[in-house]
């Protein structure tokens, strides 16, 4: 579920800076993917504070730029 959370998260990142570049960053449709990514977050927090808690550890993830395209490992 976590890494499904991160892949969502940038897949909307990358449609977010892409609308943000062509229709600028006041852009209606930027900040409904800026709301989004948001909420998705939010996921993502109260999964790991879950997990923290249950004792379990979060796996540990990396960011990573390559050939314009964004990855986690």
């Amino acid at each position: 579920m976590r890494d499904v959370l991160l892949e969502k998260i940038e897949l909307l990142r990358q449609r977010m800076v892409h609308m943000g570049l062509e229709f600028g960053l006041d852009h209606p449709d930027v900040l409904e993917y800026s709301i989004q990514i948001d909420q998705l977050h939010n996921e993502l927090n109260q999964i790991d504070h879950s997990l923290s808690k249950a004792g379990n550890r979060k796996k540990a993830y990396r960011f990573y730029l390559m050939e314009n395209n964004a990855h986690f490992a």
